[in-house]
């Protein structure tokens, strides 16, 4: 068979047929599925079918548990307890703006309608993006009061009363689907409705869109193309398979229903009006008449369904960016090595809608109107900026991720604070808190690992303090050892055994006794001994400080100090 390839072209013969050169092109009868393919714009797209697949979407979000699924799981894993603000300044500063910004965040002052926090409308903003598309924000002066002393609100719409009928050239420039920009395609603001064109017939007056400054409103959405400029629900490559999947489950359940209602046929009988079964109980005689037979109904098997269902969902998940088992809540399936790797898989998505999304195209805009609004009243007399941080996908196994954790901070990738506002917390409320339960966990005289190593060592004097002389030894008097053995969570008995130690060593400079050897950590650990050894490996305290650290809290002598470092 003789094969010519023309280049100039892109085509090649076989045959003496013609073929394309990428078969994804052809346009003959393979090609035909593609025959709704265009080269159009993104914006001329999404003006043929935006209120379309809106609608179909909060159809499907009504009607059907799938598509209801999909959303609620992107919503609650994209916010979560909410996308948290860190004030950058010092520490006062932030103190103060992280206290009014929480007055006002964490309470129903910030919502126009008075019915959820910011963090709430993070979440009301996220469902309007993934089910409708879009979502707008309406910055609301108001009066301030003893409730609110931020003279701001937020009040937010829904995508549909973006105007996207507005189109073409005008005085300003050029609108497109309701958003406008100057000739120069700069964004300028938005065509908005006063109310939502649904409810009307409720107004009874007209409801003409009219030009609200970019200043004033946020408009956020999911940005799939260049020069996009409205949003599209999430999902809706498979809107017409899953409809269809819905038909399909209820074809069966109906089967199964039909199926059912037949229990048991009378046969062979020639009586026209015969003597009617009317029901089947256990145990029952029934005679029958000659001929008569009694054959029972053989319900239609579905041994497919499950495996049919399974590459349906699956490809539903896909198309809405989350997990088979995330939509169908089935972990029947998973182990813990693939569901890690599907959590480090989807984690993209959700990091992607938060910081892509969420955080540039609602939450840092809130914050400059936030701040605007305390200058404005004089609650702050310099602006404030802030970083923000998402909440943590959920550990599978907290133990390994926590370390992760620590190993992190220890190495200088991750701060306290950062890694304490993933976990929905507030850094300094946290820090508060502990301080706190330190303070009554050594009023009550409670051992706790996790307290006794930040309270046993005490911080290491300065380098350049002088060592005191050999063999003098710090005051340590009733009071002083009292304190010593409360901040190391000790009783009175430790204190009895640690003073005995002390006697032994003055006899031997090694600190060793002269009947047994002892470890010096623990003869001497007034702090503990694991504190103590921490202190003696540190590679972060130059040798004088561990001298001086010994001598004043461990009441060691410093020849004593310079023989266990040597060693």
């Amino acid at each position: 068979m003789a094969v010519k390839i023309d280049i100039g072209r892109f085509h090649f013969r076989v045959g003496g047929q013609r073929h394309r050169a990428y078969e994804a092109a052809d346009k003959a009868r393979r090609g035909k599925a593609f025959r709704l393919a265009k080269s159009t714009g993104a914006n001329r797209e999404i003006a043929g079918a935006l209120v379309t697949l809106r609608d179909r979407s909060r159809h499907m979000a009504r009607n059907n548990g799938w598509a209801k699924r999909a959303i609620e799981a992107i919503v609650k894993h994209t916010v979560g307890e909410g996308i948290q603000p860190a004030p950058i300044g010092t520490l006062d500063k932030t103190k103060m703006v992280k206290g009014l910004w929480n007055d006002w965040a964490n309470s129903t002052a910030c919502d126009w309608y008075e019915k959820t926090t910011f963090y709430g409308l993070q979440e009301l903003a996220m469902r309007a993006i993934a089910e409708g598309g879009d979502v707008l924000v309406l910055k609301r002066w108001v009066t301030p009061d003893a409730n609110n002393p931020v003279p701001l609100k937020l009040q937010l719409l829904e995508g549909d009363q973006l105007d996207h009928s507005k189109n073409g050239s005008n005085d300003k420039g050029v609108a497109r689907l309701g958003v406008q920009y100057d000739k120069e395609g700069r964004l300028l603001g938005y065509w908005l409705f006063d109310y939502h064109p649904g409810d009307g017939s409720v107004f009874g007056v007209a409801n003409d869109s009219r030009f609200v400054d970019k200043s004033e409103v946020l408009h956020a959405f999911e940005v799939l193309r260049i020069g996009q400029c409205r949003g599209l629900p999430v999902g809706v490559s498979s809107f017409m398979k899953m409809s269809d999947f819905s038909d399909y489950e209820d074809a069966q359940l109906m089967k199964q229903k039909v199926a059912a209602c037949f229990a048991a046929f009378i046969t062979g009988s020639d009586d026209k009006t015969p003597e009617e079964i009317d029901d089947l109980e256990p145990g029952v005689v029934k005679y029958l008449e000659s001929g008569e037979a009694v054959e029972f109904s053989n319900p239609p098997s579905v041994s497919d369904y499950d495996a049919y269902s399974l590459n349906i969902l699956r490809g539903i998940a896909a198309a809405y960016g989350i997990t088979y088992e995330m939509l169908t809540m089935d972990y029947s399936r998973v182990n813990f090595t693939s569901g890690r790797m599907a959590k480090i898989d989807v984690t993209a998505n959700f990091k992607s809608w938060q910081y892509n999304l969420l955080v540039p195209q609602l939450c840092a805009p809130v914050w400059q109107w936030f701040v605007d609004a305390c200058l404005a009243s004089g609650l702050l007399l310099l602006p404030v900026k802030a970083g923000w941080t998402a909440p943590r996908v959920q550990q599978l196994d907290p133990v390994k991720e926590t370390d992760a954790q620590v190993t992190k901070i220890k190495a200088g990738l991750a701060t306290i604070s950062e890694t304490i506002r993933e976990t929905g917390r507030e850094p300094g409320e946290l820090y508060e808190e502990y301080k706190q339960d330190v303070e009554r966990l050594k009023k009550l005289g409670l051992n706790v690992d996790s307290v006794l190593s930040t309270t046993a060592m005490p911080p290491a004097p300065a380098d350049t303090k002088k060592p005191n002389e050999p063999g003098k030894k710090p005051d340590t008097g009733a009071d002083a050892n009292e304190d010593k053995d409360t901040s190391a969570n000790k009783g009175k008995d430790a204190n009895t055994d640690k003073n005995k130690d002390k006697n032994t060593s003055t006899n031997d400079d090694t600190g060793t006794g002269k009947d047994k050897k002892v470890p010096p950590a623990i003869e001497y650990g007034v702090g503990g001994t694991q504190s103590f050894i921490e202190m003696l490996i540190n590679p972060g305290l130059t040798d004088n400080q561990k001298i001086n650290t010994g001598v004043e809290w461990f009441g060691l002598t410093e020849e004593q100090m310079k023989k266990m470092i040597k060693k």
